[in-house]
């Protein structure tokens, strides 16, 4: 069964240059581009205005954002390899990571917002601690080299994800800091991964043009979804687990039905690459969920889904 999505509201030029990530939170959507600004839309209104723009120190651009509501706090990977933490609240910066080894690439923060863990070139996963202000370091997880494109937490912060460039994907427990998996399937670049809402399935994704889909608990592989011509940049779930997002650079937007294994929605609106797509955190309201775009022509796409009312 087929299902319908339509555009609301697009902001073009929300960037002077290519938005290459965008987060949401019940408020807000938080796009990071190839310039130092970090920008926060309101997520709630017809509008979408722009409340809060946040100057980071990222010179030379930023190509991962990532939010946590529960402990208030936005984290900005830029192309100098830095890790900068900012609060949702005031924008005021909370601090720097960075490390004279190696750059940092993708972030992600656990559900409760109380560890930060971010990929890096040289292969290394890297764990923060977020409660006490100061970012310590509490964790290292060794993979087996290869630069880490992507990363996730589990929503119970039993599991974290990462995707590598030479097509590597592992799941690690956080109890034991041991890898569990390395997941078969990828053998060129994994650019995205995600945990299900229950973490019981991983999605991934990459230049293979595909989407799999893994057991977590016996890290195999359940099914694919093909339907991509080209790279695929981003996925996200929708909250109740029954349909993945996906965005690829051939221009286009997906909702896959996971009861189905099968695309039943495809935007094409964009007229160029995808570069990453959030749903929009509408739980408990009565508004249908919808998701939000971004890519190369420096535009927000903001969609809902069609009801019948």
């Amino acid at each position: 069964m087929s299902k319908q999505y339509f555009a609301t509201s697009l902001t073009p030029e929300a960037h002077p240059a290519d938005i290459f990530s965008v987060e949401t939170t019940p408020e807000y959507a938080i796009t990071s581009s190839g310039n130092s600004a970090l920008k926060l839309w309101n997520a709630v209104s017809n509008d979408h205005e722009l409340v809060l723009t946040i100057k980071t120190t990222h010179k030379l651009g930023i190509h991962h954002v990532c939010a946590n509501k529960e402990s208030g706090l936005v984290a900005a990977v830029g192309f100098d390899g830095e890790i900068s933490v900012w609060s949702l609240q005031d924008g005021s910066c909370r601090g720097v990571i960075s490390d004279p080894k190696t750059a940092h690439w993708a972030a992600r923060f656990s559900a409760d917002g109380a560890f930060l863990a971010a990929t890096s070139l040289n292969g290394e996963i890297n764990v923060w601690n977020t409660t006490g202000g100061e970012f310590e370091k509490c964790g290292e997880l060794e993979t087996k080299g290869s630069s880490g494109l992507a990363i996730d937490y589990s929503s119970d912060g039993r599991f974290i994800a990462s995707g590598h460039e030479n097509g590597g994907l592992y799941i690690f427990s956080t109890e034991t800091a041991r890898m569990l998996h390395s997941l078969p399937g990828h053998i060129k670049a994994v650019r995205a991964v995600a945990f299900s809402p229950l973490s019981k399935l991983l999605a991934a994704g990459g230049d293979s043009n595909v989407i799999t889909v893994y057991d977590v608990t016996s890290g195999e592989q359940v099914f694919n979804l093909s339907g991509h011509s080209r790279w695929i940049m981003s996925l996200d779930w929708n909250f109740t687990g029954e349909y993945l997002l996906s965005g690829s650079f051939d221009k286009s937007l997906k909702v896959w039905s996971i009861e189905q294994t099968e695309c039943v929605a495809t935007q094409t609106e964009a007229d160029s690459a995808v570069w990453a797509v959030k749903w929009t955190k509408t739980t408990g309201t009565a508004r249908p969920q919808g998701f939000v775009s971004v890519g190369i022509d420096k535009t927000i796409r903001w969609y809902r889904e069609a009801t019948g009312g």
